[in-house]
């Protein structure tokens, strides 16, 4: 008798990825309330800029987790958690083209 779980080998949908897109708003909540009471003189331009950071946030938590939760998994630990809450906030620039660098190296 296996005691593995039977959808060893699939991508877990409650794995790392989640948990730190999960954190990552989290985190970024207070992060948004403070910027939106520095950038508003008034209620409503304070509502206004909290929930469209809010906004932002969430949809790029949703973005990053599309994108990653298939990936193999890192263990969720201190500097994953500050990635994750980075990358909810620059989540644009994963979708900017890359160019390849040719190497000017001769074999």
């Amino acid at each position: 008798m296996s005691l593995q779980h039977p959808r060893d080998g699939k991508p877990s949908f409650f794995g790392p990825a989640l948990v730190g897109a999960c954190t990552g708003v989290i985190l970024s909540v207070p992060i948004a309330a403070l910027t939106a009471a520095a950038l508003g003189s008034t209620y409503e331009t304070r509502a206004l800029v909290y929930t469209c950071f809010l906004l932002w946030v969430v949809v790029g938590a949703i973005t990053i987790f599309a994108k990653t939760y298939k990936a193999p998994q890192q263990p969720l630990s201190i500097k994953m958690t500050l990635i994750w809450c980075i990358s909810l906030w620059l989540w644009p620039l994963l979708f900017l083209p890359i160019k390849k660098v040719k190497s000017a190296r001769k074999d």
